[in-house]
Protein backbone atom coordinates (compact mmCIF):
# COMPACT_ATOMS: atom_id res chain seq x y z
CA UNK A 1 0.00 0.00 0.00
CA UNK A 2 2.85 2.36 0.71
CA UNK A 3 4.02 1.63 -2.85
CA UNK A 4 0.70 2.62 -4.25
CA UNK A 5 1.06 5.68 -2.41
CA UNK A 6 4.66 6.40 -3.72
CA UNK A 7 3.25 5.82 -7.21
CA UNK A 8 0.16 7.73 -6.80
CA UNK A 9 2.63 10.63 -5.29
CA UNK A 10 4.67 10.38 -8.67
CA UNK A 11 1.82 10.77 -10.91
CA UNK A 12 0.41 13.47 -8.96
CA UNK A 13 3.63 15.63 -9.02
CA UNK A 14 4.04 14.48 -13.42
CA UNK A 15 0.08 15.38 -13.77
CA UNK A 16 0.18 18.49 -12.01
CA UNK A 17 3.82 19.77 -13.90
CA UNK A 18 1.90 18.78 -17.37
CA UNK A 19 -1.10 20.47 -16.94
CA UNK A 20 0.79 23.94 -14.82
CA UNK A 21 2.95 23.97 -18.62
CA UNK A 22 0.18 22.76 -21.34
CA UNK A 23 -3.40 23.61 -20.31
CA UNK A 24 -2.03 26.74 -17.98
CA UNK A 25 0.69 27.93 -19.67
CA UNK A 26 2.65 28.96 -17.01
CA UNK A 27 6.00 28.12 -18.38
CA UNK A 28 8.21 25.57 -19.51
CA UNK A 29 8.09 21.94 -18.41
CA UNK A 30 11.18 22.10 -16.70
CA UNK A 31 10.09 25.33 -14.27
CA UNK A 32 6.80 23.31 -13.65
CA UNK A 33 8.48 19.56 -12.40
CA UNK A 34 11.28 21.41 -10.34
CA UNK A 35 9.16 24.75 -9.41
CA UNK A 36 10.82 28.05 -8.65
CA UNK A 37 8.19 29.51 -6.18
CA UNK A 38 8.62 28.22 -3.09
CA UNK A 39 4.70 28.77 -2.14
CA UNK A 40 3.90 26.32 -5.37
CA UNK A 41 6.78 23.91 -4.27
CA UNK A 42 5.57 24.08 -0.48
CA UNK A 43 1.98 23.04 -1.76
CA UNK A 44 3.01 20.26 -3.97
CA UNK A 45 5.26 18.85 -0.98
CA UNK A 46 2.31 19.07 1.22
CA UNK A 47 -0.13 17.28 -1.27
CA UNK A 48 2.50 13.95 -1.63
CA UNK A 49 2.99 13.87 2.13
CA UNK A 50 -0.63 13.79 2.65
CA UNK A 51 -0.80 10.36 -0.25
CA UNK A 52 2.02 9.05 1.31
CA UNK A 53 0.75 9.74 5.31
CA UNK A 54 -2.32 8.23 4.04
CA UNK A 55 -1.26 5.22 1.86
CA UNK A 56 0.88 4.11 5.42
CA UNK A 57 -1.97 4.85 7.24
CA UNK A 58 -3.79 2.51 4.79
CA UNK A 59 -1.10 -0.11 5.07
CA UNK A 60 -1.37 -0.40 8.49
CA UNK A 61 -5.28 -0.60 8.60
CA UNK A 62 -5.25 -3.44 6.03
CA UNK A 63 -2.32 -5.42 7.74
CA UNK A 64 -3.79 -5.16 10.83
CA UNK A 65 -7.23 -6.84 9.27
CA UNK A 66 -5.72 -9.16 7.91
CA UNK A 67 -3.80 -9.89 10.93
CA UNK A 68 -7.41 -10.26 12.72
CA UNK A 69 -8.85 -12.20 10.05
CA UNK A 70 -5.77 -14.61 10.02
CA UNK A 71 -6.11 -15.14 14.02
CA UNK A 72 -10.13 -15.42 13.86
CA UNK A 73 -9.48 -18.17 10.92
CA UNK A 74 -6.62 -19.82 13.39
CA UNK A 75 -9.19 -20.01 16.11
CA UNK A 76 -11.83 -20.88 14.15
CA UNK A 77 -9.89 -23.77 12.74
CA UNK A 78 -8.88 -24.97 16.29
CA UNK A 79 -12.29 -24.75 17.50
CA UNK A 80 -13.00 -26.90 14.32
CA UNK A 81 -10.37 -29.12 15.58
CA UNK A 82 -11.24 -29.68 18.97
CA UNK A 83 -15.10 -30.13 18.16
CA UNK A 84 -14.35 -32.53 15.88
CA UNK A 85 -11.47 -34.79 17.64
CA UNK A 86 -13.73 -34.56 21.28
CA UNK A 87 -14.78 -37.75 22.29
CA UNK A 88 -17.78 -37.07 22.84
CA UNK A 89 -20.64 -36.41 20.84
CA UNK A 90 -21.32 -33.01 19.93
CA UNK A 91 -24.33 -31.98 18.13
CA UNK A 92 -26.73 -28.90 17.19
CA UNK A 93 -30.31 -29.30 16.39
CA UNK A 94 -33.02 -26.74 15.22
CA UNK A 95 -35.86 -26.13 17.99
CA UNK A 96 -37.78 -28.91 15.90
CA UNK A 97 -35.42 -31.88 16.21
CA UNK A 98 -33.92 -31.07 12.79
CA UNK A 99 -30.11 -32.10 13.25
CA UNK A 100 -27.69 -28.98 11.68
CA UNK A 101 -24.35 -30.53 13.59
CA UNK A 102 -22.81 -33.59 14.60
CA UNK A 103 -19.35 -33.96 15.03
CA UNK A 104 -16.83 -36.59 13.83
CA UNK A 105 -17.36 -38.63 17.15
CA UNK A 106 -20.73 -38.77 16.57
CA UNK A 107 -20.94 -39.63 13.17
CA UNK A 108 -18.83 -42.41 13.99
CA UNK A 109 -20.54 -43.46 17.46
CA UNK A 110 -24.12 -43.41 15.99
CA UNK A 111 -22.54 -45.37 12.82
CA UNK A 112 -24.10 -43.13 10.23
CA UNK A 113 -22.26 -40.46 7.32
CA UNK A 114 -22.83 -37.05 7.58
CA UNK A 115 -24.97 -37.03 4.40
CA UNK A 116 -27.71 -39.36 6.31
CA UNK A 117 -28.37 -37.32 9.27
CA UNK A 118 -27.57 -33.56 8.07
CA UNK A 119 -31.19 -32.12 7.94
CA UNK A 120 -32.82 -35.06 9.25
CA UNK A 121 -34.99 -35.28 12.38
CA UNK A 122 -33.12 -36.76 15.33
CA UNK A 123 -36.06 -38.57 16.01
CA UNK A 124 -36.38 -41.85 13.88
CA UNK A 125 -32.74 -41.28 13.34
CA UNK A 126 -30.53 -41.38 16.14
CA UNK A 127 -33.28 -41.16 19.19
CA UNK A 128 -36.49 -43.83 19.33
CA UNK A 129 -39.64 -42.68 19.42
CA UNK A 130 -39.99 -44.00 22.92
CA UNK A 131 -37.99 -46.08 25.10
CA UNK A 132 -37.48 -49.36 26.31
CA UNK A 133 -39.84 -48.20 29.68
CA UNK A 134 -42.58 -46.73 26.99
CA UNK A 135 -41.39 -43.17 27.87
CA UNK A 136 -42.58 -40.58 25.07
CA UNK A 137 -39.01 -39.48 23.92
CA UNK A 138 -40.85 -38.02 20.83
CA UNK A 139 -42.81 -35.53 22.77
CA UNK A 140 -39.30 -34.99 24.90
CA UNK A 141 -37.76 -33.51 21.86
CA UNK A 142 -40.58 -31.45 20.87
CA UNK A 143 -40.60 -30.30 24.58
CA UNK A 144 -36.60 -29.13 24.62
CA UNK A 145 -37.47 -27.25 21.75
CA UNK A 146 -40.08 -25.31 23.15
CA UNK A 147 -38.67 -25.56 26.95
CA UNK A 148 -35.22 -26.10 27.08
CA UNK A 149 -34.27 -24.78 30.58
CA UNK A 150 -36.05 -28.05 31.34
CA UNK A 151 -33.31 -30.10 29.85
CA UNK A 152 -29.91 -28.66 30.87
CA UNK A 153 -29.08 -32.21 31.63
CA UNK A 154 -30.96 -35.52 31.14
CA UNK A 155 -30.53 -38.81 30.20
CA UNK A 156 -32.12 -41.01 27.94
CA UNK A 157 -32.34 -43.88 25.44
CA UNK A 158 -30.84 -43.37 21.99
CA UNK A 159 -30.43 -45.64 18.61
CA UNK A 160 -27.27 -47.03 16.71
CA UNK A 161 -28.08 -47.10 13.10
CA UNK A 162 -28.30 -50.71 13.27
CA UNK A 163 -31.23 -50.09 16.01
CA UNK A 164 -29.34 -51.13 19.02
CA UNK A 165 -30.00 -49.00 22.05
CA UNK A 166 -27.65 -47.16 23.66
CA UNK A 167 -27.93 -44.44 27.16
CA UNK A 168 -26.57 -41.53 27.12
CA UNK A 169 -26.37 -38.58 29.25
CA UNK A 170 -26.59 -35.07 27.36
CA UNK A 171 -26.14 -31.40 28.35
CA UNK A 172 -28.18 -29.26 26.59
CA UNK A 173 -27.46 -25.70 25.97
CA UNK A 174 -30.02 -23.03 24.25
CA UNK A 175 -28.67 -20.74 21.55
CA UNK A 176 -30.77 -17.28 20.92
CA UNK A 177 -30.59 -14.80 18.25
CA UNK A 178 -30.26 -11.04 19.06
CA UNK A 179 -33.50 -10.48 19.79
CA UNK A 180 -33.96 -13.54 21.90
CA UNK A 181 -35.57 -16.40 19.98
CA UNK A 182 -34.27 -19.51 20.20
CA UNK A 183 -32.24 -20.69 16.86
CA UNK A 184 -30.86 -23.90 18.15
CA UNK A 185 -29.96 -26.04 20.66
CA UNK A 186 -26.12 -27.30 21.27
CA UNK A 187 -25.85 -31.18 22.80
CA UNK A 188 -22.70 -32.43 24.22
CA UNK A 189 -23.32 -36.31 25.08
CA UNK A 190 -21.28 -38.74 26.93
CA UNK A 191 -21.95 -42.73 26.49
CA UNK A 192 -23.60 -44.39 29.66
CA UNK A 193 -23.29 -48.00 28.66
CA UNK A 194 -20.28 -48.59 31.43
CA UNK A 195 -22.44 -47.19 34.35
CA UNK A 196 -26.05 -48.59 33.13
CA UNK A 197 -23.99 -52.12 32.74
CA UNK A 198 -22.45 -51.89 36.32
CA UNK A 199 -26.14 -50.94 37.79
CA UNK A 200 -27.73 -53.85 35.83
CA UNK A 201 -24.90 -56.10 37.47
CA UNK A 202 -26.22 -54.98 40.53
CA UNK A 203 -29.98 -55.79 39.72
CA UNK A 204 -28.63 -58.80 38.61
CA UNK A 205 -26.40 -59.18 41.90
CA UNK A 206 -29.72 -58.17 43.72
CA UNK A 207 -31.76 -60.43 41.69
CA UNK A 208 -29.25 -63.62 42.33
CA UNK A 209 -29.26 -63.23 46.47
CA UNK A 210 -33.18 -63.05 46.25
CA UNK A 211 -33.45 -66.07 43.74
CA UNK A 212 -30.71 -68.10 46.11
CA UNK A 213 -32.23 -67.15 49.47
CA UNK A 214 -29.66 -65.54 50.33
CA UNK A 215 -31.33 -64.33 53.64
CA UNK A 216 -30.52 -65.13 57.74
CA UNK A 217 -33.44 -67.27 58.49
CA UNK A 218 -33.72 -66.02 61.88
CA UNK A 219 -33.65 -62.52 61.56
CA UNK A 220 -34.61 -61.84 58.23
CA UNK A 221 -31.08 -60.02 57.41
CA UNK A 222 -28.59 -60.98 54.61
CA UNK A 223 -26.58 -64.36 55.66
CA UNK A 224 -22.98 -63.44 55.24
CA UNK A 225 -22.80 -65.03 51.54
CA UNK A 226 -25.58 -62.86 50.69
CA UNK A 227 -23.65 -59.69 52.27
CA UNK A 228 -20.51 -60.48 50.65
CA UNK A 229 -22.31 -60.87 46.85
CA UNK A 230 -23.92 -57.34 47.65
CA UNK A 231 -20.81 -55.71 48.89
CA UNK A 232 -18.47 -57.22 46.35
CA UNK A 233 -20.85 -55.08 43.70
CA UNK A 234 -20.80 -52.34 45.91
CA UNK A 235 -17.50 -51.36 46.03
CA UNK A 236 -16.89 -51.63 42.52
CA UNK A 237 -19.62 -48.85 42.30
CA UNK A 238 -17.50 -47.08 44.37
CA UNK A 239 -14.30 -47.29 42.79
CA UNK A 240 -15.78 -46.07 39.99
CA UNK A 241 -18.43 -43.29 40.90
CA UNK A 242 -15.28 -42.27 43.82
CA UNK A 243 -17.79 -42.42 46.69
CA UNK A 244 -16.85 -43.82 49.65
CA UNK A 245 -18.57 -46.50 51.68
CA UNK A 246 -18.13 -47.48 55.68
CA UNK A 247 -18.57 -50.84 57.21
CA UNK A 248 -19.82 -51.15 60.51
CA UNK A 249 -18.53 -54.36 62.35
CA UNK A 250 -20.85 -55.49 65.04
CA UNK A 251 -20.72 -57.87 68.10
CA UNK A 252 -23.53 -58.52 70.28
CA UNK A 253 -22.14 -58.91 73.83
CA UNK A 254 -23.08 -60.83 76.51
CA UNK A 255 -24.76 -63.40 74.21
CA UNK A 256 -23.62 -66.61 75.76
CA UNK A 257 -24.56 -65.05 79.50
CA UNK A 258 -27.93 -64.47 78.05
CA UNK A 259 -28.03 -68.29 76.66
CA UNK A 260 -27.06 -70.03 79.88
CA UNK A 261 -29.19 -68.03 82.34
CA UNK A 262 -32.04 -67.46 80.04
CA UNK A 263 -31.86 -70.48 77.17
CA UNK A 264 -31.45 -70.19 73.88
CA UNK A 265 -34.94 -69.25 73.23
CA UNK A 266 -34.32 -66.08 74.87
CA UNK A 267 -30.68 -65.86 72.96
CA UNK A 268 -32.34 -66.14 69.65
CA UNK A 269 -34.80 -62.97 70.81
CA UNK A 270 -31.75 -61.03 71.90
CA UNK A 271 -30.42 -61.77 68.22
CA UNK A 272 -33.57 -61.07 66.74
CA UNK A 273 -33.82 -57.54 68.78
CA UNK A 274 -30.51 -56.47 67.64
CA UNK A 275 -31.24 -56.97 63.84
CA UNK A 276 -34.90 -54.68 65.13
CA UNK A 277 -32.37 -51.96 66.33
CA UNK A 278 -29.49 -52.33 63.12
CA UNK A 279 -32.97 -52.04 61.00
CA UNK A 280 -34.13 -48.99 62.88
CA UNK A 281 -30.70 -47.34 62.68
CA UNK A 282 -29.10 -47.55 59.26
CA UNK A 283 -30.87 -46.59 56.14
CA UNK A 284 -33.06 -49.18 53.44
CA UNK A 285 -29.91 -48.39 51.36
CA UNK A 286 -27.57 -49.59 53.41
CA UNK A 287 -26.94 -53.09 53.61
CA UNK A 288 -27.50 -55.13 57.16
CA UNK A 289 -26.80 -58.74 57.91
CA UNK A 290 -25.99 -61.00 60.39
CA UNK A 291 -22.28 -62.94 59.27
CA UNK A 292 -22.30 -65.43 62.03
CA UNK A 293 -23.59 -66.24 65.70
CA UNK A 294 -23.40 -63.19 67.25
CA UNK A 295 -21.74 -60.85 64.78
CA UNK A 296 -23.26 -58.10 62.29
CA UNK A 297 -22.17 -55.97 59.50
CA UNK A 298 -23.46 -52.95 58.11
CA UNK A 299 -22.04 -51.54 54.79
CA UNK A 300 -23.21 -47.85 54.44
CA UNK A 301 -23.29 -46.43 50.80
CA UNK A 302 -22.26 -42.80 50.19
CA UNK A 303 -20.99 -42.82 53.61
CA UNK A 304 -17.95 -41.34 54.59
CA UNK A 305 -19.39 -38.08 55.65
CA UNK A 306 -22.36 -40.03 57.93
CA UNK A 307 -19.96 -42.52 59.79
CA UNK A 308 -20.07 -40.20 63.04
CA UNK A 309 -23.47 -39.75 62.60
CA UNK A 310 -24.38 -43.45 62.03
CA UNK A 311 -22.46 -44.48 65.20
CA UNK A 312 -24.91 -42.11 67.64
CA UNK A 313 -27.90 -42.72 65.93
CA UNK A 314 -26.81 -46.47 66.10
CA UNK A 315 -26.49 -45.61 70.07
CA UNK A 316 -29.21 -43.65 70.79
CA UNK A 317 -31.39 -46.34 69.01
CA UNK A 318 -29.88 -48.80 71.50
CA UNK A 319 -30.23 -47.03 74.87
CA UNK A 320 -34.21 -46.45 73.96
CA UNK A 321 -34.52 -50.53 73.02
CA UNK A 322 -33.03 -50.94 76.26
CA UNK A 323 -35.03 -48.49 78.28
CA UNK A 324 -38.09 -50.71 77.88
CA UNK A 325 -39.94 -51.53 80.92
CA UNK A 326 -39.93 -55.30 81.62
CA UNK A 327 -36.58 -56.33 79.98
CA UNK A 328 -34.83 -59.30 81.46
CA UNK A 329 -31.77 -58.29 79.79
CA UNK A 330 -29.80 -55.55 77.95
CA UNK A 331 -28.23 -55.91 74.66
CA UNK A 332 -24.29 -54.32 74.22
CA UNK A 333 -22.90 -54.12 70.98
CA UNK A 334 -19.37 -53.53 70.71
CA UNK A 335 -18.65 -51.75 67.08
CA UNK A 336 -15.48 -51.37 64.78
CA UNK A 337 -15.55 -49.06 61.56
CA UNK A 338 -13.60 -48.71 58.79
CA UNK A 339 -14.03 -46.62 56.01
CA UNK A 340 -13.58 -47.66 52.44
CA UNK A 341 -11.10 -45.39 50.30
CA UNK A 342 -11.74 -45.70 46.86
CA UNK A 343 -7.76 -44.45 46.27
CA UNK A 344 -6.77 -47.22 48.28
CA UNK A 345 -8.80 -50.40 47.19
CA UNK A 346 -9.00 -53.35 49.01
CA UNK A 347 -11.24 -56.42 49.04
CA UNK A 348 -14.35 -56.55 51.56
CA UNK A 349 -13.01 -59.73 53.20
CA UNK A 350 -10.09 -57.52 54.13
CA UNK A 351 -12.23 -54.14 55.17
CA UNK A 352 -14.31 -56.95 57.26
CA UNK A 353 -10.84 -57.95 58.62
CA UNK A 354 -9.86 -54.26 59.57
CA UNK A 355 -13.44 -53.24 61.16
CA UNK A 356 -13.19 -56.88 62.71
CA UNK A 357 -9.52 -55.85 64.62
CA UNK A 358 -11.29 -52.16 65.51
CA UNK A 359 -14.16 -53.69 67.13
CA UNK A 360 -12.33 -56.34 69.06
CA UNK A 361 -10.28 -53.32 69.99
CA UNK A 362 -13.05 -51.97 71.60
CA UNK A 363 -14.47 -54.36 73.41
CA UNK A 364 -11.03 -54.99 74.67
CA UNK A 365 -11.09 -51.33 76.04
CA UNK A 366 -14.77 -52.12 77.36
CA UNK A 367 -13.56 -55.31 79.12
CA UNK A 368 -10.34 -53.31 80.82
CA UNK A 369 -13.37 -50.94 83.19
CA UNK A 370 -13.11 -47.87 80.03
CA UNK A 371 -16.60 -47.81 79.57
CA UNK A 372 -18.54 -47.66 76.89
CA UNK A 373 -17.25 -45.47 73.59
CA UNK A 374 -18.73 -42.13 72.50
CA UNK A 375 -20.42 -42.50 69.47
CA UNK A 376 -18.20 -40.49 67.56
CA UNK A 377 -15.01 -42.05 69.42
CA UNK A 378 -15.85 -45.27 67.58
CA UNK A 379 -12.49 -46.42 65.46
CA UNK A 380 -12.62 -45.47 61.91
CA UNK A 381 -10.15 -46.32 59.57
CA UNK A 382 -9.44 -46.33 55.92
CA UNK A 383 -8.81 -50.11 54.91
CA UNK A 384 -5.52 -49.81 53.13
CA UNK A 385 -3.64 -52.58 51.46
Amino acid sequence: MLIIGLWLSTVYWLVESLLDTYFFHRGPLSDQLFPINSYELWMRCFAVGLIICFSAYAERMVHGRREAETALDESENRYCELVENANSIILRMSPTGVITYLNRFGLKFFGYSEDELMGQNAVGRIVPETDMAGRDLAAMIADIGRNPERYVNNENENTYRDGSRVWISWTNKAIYDGDGRLVEVLCIGNDLSERKRAEEKLEQALKEVRELSLVDQLTDLRNRRGFLTLAEQQLKVADRTQVGVGLFFIDLDNLKCINDKLGHKIGDQALVEAADVLRETFRESDIIARLDGDEFAVLLIHASPDVPFSAERLARTLEAHNAREGRAYELQMSVGVAVYDCQSRCTIQELLSRADDLMYAEKRRRKAGDGPSSPDTYPAEACER
